[in-house]
């Protein structure tokens, strides 16, 4: 790497560290209802040239053109879990100059480690993202989700219902903050999520569609490595301990659903295994902490009556529950592109093509494709260039506004 590019990417790291109160309302005097924003702080600012700095280093296998320099916020927003008010936060990111093309809704993957937010933005999480999307014109809205970011409620794990309230919540949180700034909102929405993200992405296309705001409108979605049927396809191929993390997301499910459906944890996980996991799964570990604290079988973090249950497709609580936070049991109005790698462990293709299948079978619009033999890490790599060419295709038949 040469000096300049080297001097572009260290300001970059430390461009992302800065923090301060956002120019602004004071929103402290707003009630705490849902969709109402609290507080407004930057968290980073990267003129054009450090983004094509970042790319040239990055290298993805298709260019992604810089048109701007981007600016990250995290919202602080108030929403709803469990019935409670909450205060939750979520990253937004604006182009530094020029019209807004389009609002990109970014689903994030799994994450255990508060420091993983979108909302504190690093490489791997809410800043490349925000730089792919965002350098080219658009609005980012990327939810924390509870659990993440200023939040330590339980999170919503593949529980579409909490999902939905969330980000429709911040949704509404970032209109008003784009506003407050001198932005014209564009209602030309595209939405997209990695893994857990690619679930969560499809659910709010389906939401959205279903709501038919005209602020949100829905142009494009697309899902990477999603697991669309968790229960019938996803958990049981977990259950399998193929992929490395396998016991981490089933835990992170356990607990999840517990305190959501409001079941002990015990019903589920041996009782040592659910008082390993409530020390490990409280936000604070690094993602190579929990993992390592975790059997690599993941049938030895389960009691041996929810096994007989899950191996003989007897009633259970959380079989149940899986089963009705399904994500392709509909028909979408605008396409919706679903990528997968042929040699992901993580997310077995199975999924893709099974929700490829019955939405297709429903009338709906998704298309199945192949990035090739890819794993679940590397898949997003390959995929997310291509989506923000797809995007742009759409956006250029979309007005863009200031």
């Amino acid at each position: 790497m040469n000096r300049l590019a080297a001097a572009c990417v260290a300001f970059l790291l430390v461009a992302g560290c800065s923090s301060e109160q956002a120019t602004s309302p004071d929103y402290n005097s707003n009630p705490h209802i849902p969709g109402s924003v609290m507080r407004v702080e930057r968290v980073g600012w990267y003129p054009a040239i450090v983004l094509r700095a970042l790319f040239w280093y990055e290298a993805p296998p298709e260019p992604v053109s810089v048109s701007e320099g981007i600016t990250l916020y995290r919202i602080s927003y108030w929403s709803r879990y469990d019935g409670q008010n909450v205060l939750l936060s979520g990253l937004m990111a604006l182009p530094n100059d020029g019209a807004v093309r389009g609002t990109v809704l970014y689903m994030h993957g799994t994450n255990t480690n508060r420091a993983d937010s979108p909302s504190s933005p690093s490489l791997q999480e809410g800043l490349l993202v925000s730089g792919v999307f965002a350098s080219g014109g658009y609005l980012v809205a990327a939810p924390d989700l509870s659990g993440l970011g200023v939040s330590h409620a339980p999170q919503p794990y593949f529980i579409n219902q909490s999902t939905v309230e969330q980000t429709l919540d911040f949704l509404r949180a970032v209109e008003t903050v784009a506003k407050d700034m001198g932005h014209s909102w564009n209602s030309s929405l595209y939405v997209f999520g990695i893994s857990q993200g690619g679930h969560d992405a499809a659910v709010m296309q389906r939401e959205l569609e279903r709501l038919n705001d005209p602020d949100w409108k829905v142009k494009a979605g697309a899902g990477i490595a999603g697991p669309y049927d968790m229960a019938n396809i996803e958990v049981p191929f977990a259950m399998t301990g193929v992929a490395i993390n396998d016991s981490t997301y089933l835990t992170n499910l356990a607990l999840s659903y517990s305190a959501y459906y409001h079941q002990p944890l015990e019903s589920l996980m041996k009782p040592e295994m659910a008082a390993h996991a409530r020390q490990l799964f409280d936000g604070d570990h690094t993602g190579d902490d929990v993992r390592k604290g975790m059997p690599r079988n993941p049938r030895e973090l389960f009691t041996p009556q929810f096994l007989d249950a899950f191996d003989n497709k007897k009633p259970n609580w959380f079989l149940d529950a899986l089963g009705t936070n399904e994500s392709y049991v509909w028909a979408p109005t605008a396409t919706f592109r679903a990528y997968y790698g042929t040699k992901d462990i993580d997310a077995t293709p199975q999924n893709t093509l099974f929700f490829a299948k019955e939405a297709t079978r429903r009338g709906g619009h998704v298309e199945a494709v192949d990035i090739g033999p890819q794993d679940h890490a590397a898949t997003p790599y390959y995929a997310v260039p291509k989506i923000r060419h797809w995007f742009d295709e759409l956006s250029a038949t979309s007005p863009a506004v200031r």
